[in-house]
């Protein structure tokens, strides 16, 4: 007497079944939405930001300083004289701008209008979007470049003022990422030698 088993699939195969089913559903649905993006980045632009495009993200701020701390007194051929300035002749010229009645100048903006009034004899030669370009440098790579453009004739930069444009750039970059951390405490200016 031997007794026949009907066949019938246990529960187990049917959860195996149902398992792999479902995997290999998710698999293609993967597989698809992987070469979908695939095509997304492909037809990308190669540049998705230029340098100009990250430096705007943090502009220096130099026509806001001198509007907002010159421009109400003085016309712009006025402020284009600075421009022929030695940087000790700027810091004591708006260091003296302090005693003229109404001037309002805080101790604190000495340097920041200082250092903009330096940074905009690059403006003889080049625009706001290429002046921003120095935020995205080293030290090192801001004095490269200013001995650069000093050396091209017609620059209006001295090989001896280097150093005071490049730590002009680099008073203004701190001064706006103080701003930008909430820490608004800007360093009064070192007064000069008498």
């Amino acid at each position: 007497m031997t007794t026949e088993r009907s066949p019938r699939f246990p529960a187990f195969r049917i959860v195996v079944m149902l398992v792999v089913l479902v995997n290999l559903i998710l698999t293609i649905a993967i597989i698809m939405q992987v070469r979908e993006l695939q095509q997304r980045v492909t037809s990308l632009p190669p540049d998705l930001a230029s340098k100009r495009d990250v430096a705007m993200l943090r502009p220096l701020r130099i026509r806001e300083i001198l509007t907002q701390n010159c421009v109400e007194c003085h016309s712009t051929r006025r402020l284009g004289v600075t421009v022929s300035m030695e940087p000790a002749e700027i810091q004591r010229t708006v260091e003296r701008m302090q005693s003229h009645p109404g001037a309002n100048i805080p101790p604190a903006e000495f340097e920041r209008i200082t250092a903009s009034l330096l940074v905009a004899r690059c403006a003889r030669c080049h625009d706001e979007q290429t002046l921003n370009l120095m935020v995205l440098k080293t030290q090192p790579e801001r004095i490269a470049t200013i001995r650069r453009m000093a050396a091209l004739p017609g620059s209006g930069v001295r090989p001896d003022q280097v150093l005071a444009i490049a730590q002009a750039f680099a008073k203004l970059i701190d001064a706006d990422d103080r701003n930008n951390t909430g820490k608004n405490n800007f360093m009064p200016a070192a007064q000069p030698p008498r």
